[in-house]
């Protein structure tokens, strides 16, 4: 009878009216102490009303029972999937939405419904994890300010990698307690890109000299990060799989005066044990060394030039580890290694050219602080 009496009264009733009895059945189906059959008839009543063509009716209905543990879990289901206006206040609020549930509004609904995700008071690792891969740029910023998020380092790298361009999620990114050196690398990455592309754009700098220069800065901040690594193997395969690992990355490091990174490029992309290869490098005129070079990808034709930069590194001494500076000396004596180096070696000539002015600079820097150009 309540169905009935409810869909023959609400054919002819005004929105606004409507809107009021579906809130007030909705709060008594919640806190009314209603017999079953009664319970089960207000239940159908407020169902029906989910296909009412006013979205005064189905607000009113979202808004009784947002919060509701004990809300119907079809109805609830279904309010989450309405217009972004009914949806809302439910995703962001109902208990009764389950991970899977969640997770089905991420991927299918629209931004609205990923930014309402992204606001719930808590949010799990598998949920975080689904609106780090799909969710827009808003939803994830929302997502890594939101302190009832159980936030992965792979799921903020995620988050760096697609929205890594947007300056509001790398502020929201940087204020993370606990980067890790992947997520530090690839917004450094990000924050290269940005700036060459804008200076481009200025025409400021040649397009390939802006790119260029937005390289070696990722290479010299790369040093400083896997400084900092807990695991610098880690990191080498972290940049290996983006395609940011090079030989002139290895060589840079070399020629800062610590092998660390190279040390570890060596173990990570040959396979080889760490230990194993910390000899090899100690014994760096020897078999072994070359070995593992060749195993780990490294250019053949520029092993001299490696085993040169090696030599200056034990002839001239270690840098302050971190620093990431490079050694005028030590670029000198791996220049001298090219002479009469096979053609293929004339991209590594070139860096060392590049090298040797960036050292001069530096070193000019250091000599004379408080000069100032004119």
């Amino acid at each position: 009878m309540i169905v009935e009496r409810y869909l023959e009264w609400a054919a002819g009733a005004p929105s606004h009216l409507r809107a009021e009895a579906a809130g007030a059945l909705a709060r008594a189906y919640l806190h009314g102490d209603l017999e079953p059959y009664a319970r089960a008839e207000v239940e159908a009543a407020l169902t029906r009303s989910l296909d009412d063509p006013s979205l005064a009716v189905r607000c009113a209905l979202a808004e009784a029972l947002a919060s509701a543990p004990d809300a119907p879990p079809a109805l609830v289901l279904s309010l989450a999937q309405d217009a972004p206006d009914v949806a809302e206040q439910v995703i962001v609020c109902s208990p009764v939405l389950a991970d899977l549930d969640l997770v089905d509004l991420v991927a299918q609904g629209g931004p609205r419904a990923q930014l309402a995700v992204a606001r719930r008071a808590r949010i799990s690792v598998a949920l975080s994890a689904a609106i780090a891969e799909v969710a827009d740029a808003r939803a994830c910023r929302t997502l890594l300010e939101n302190p009832g998020a159980r936030l992965t380092r792979a799921a903020a790298a995620r988050i760096a990698a697609r929205h890594g361009d947007d300056g509001a999620v790398r502020d929201a990114l940087l204020a993370c307690e606990d980067l890790g050196p992947e997520l530090r690398q690839i917004l450094m990455r990000s924050v290269a890109t940005a700036l060459s592309s804008f200076v481009a754009r200025c025409g400021w700098l040649g397009a390939d000299r802006a790119r260029r220069a937005a390289d070696e800065a990722c290479d010299r901040g790369a040093l400083a990060i896997a400084a900092a690594a807990d695991d610098a193997r880690r990191f080498v395969l972290h940049l290996a799989g983006r395609g940011e690992f090079s030989a002139g990355l290895a060589l840079r490091a070399v020629l800062s005066g610590d092998v660390g990174l190279f040390e570890a490029s060596l173990s990570a992309l040959s396979g080889q044990d760490p230990r194993r290869v910390a000899g090899f490098v100690r014994d760096f005129e020897g078999r072994g060394f070359e070995a593992a070079y060749v195993q780990a990808g490294f250019p053949r034709t520029a092993l001299p030039i490696f085993r040169a930069a090696l030599a200056a590194r034990r002839d001239y001494g270690v840098a302050g580890r971190g620093e990431a500076v490079l050694s005028r000396r030590m670029v000198e004596k791996a220049m001298g290694a090219c002479h009469g180096a096979d053609v293929d070696v004339e991209s590594l000539r070139a860096l060392l050219r590049r090298f040797a002015a960036e050292a001069a600079r530096e070193e000019a820097r250091r000599s004379y602080p408080d000069a100032v150009a004119a």
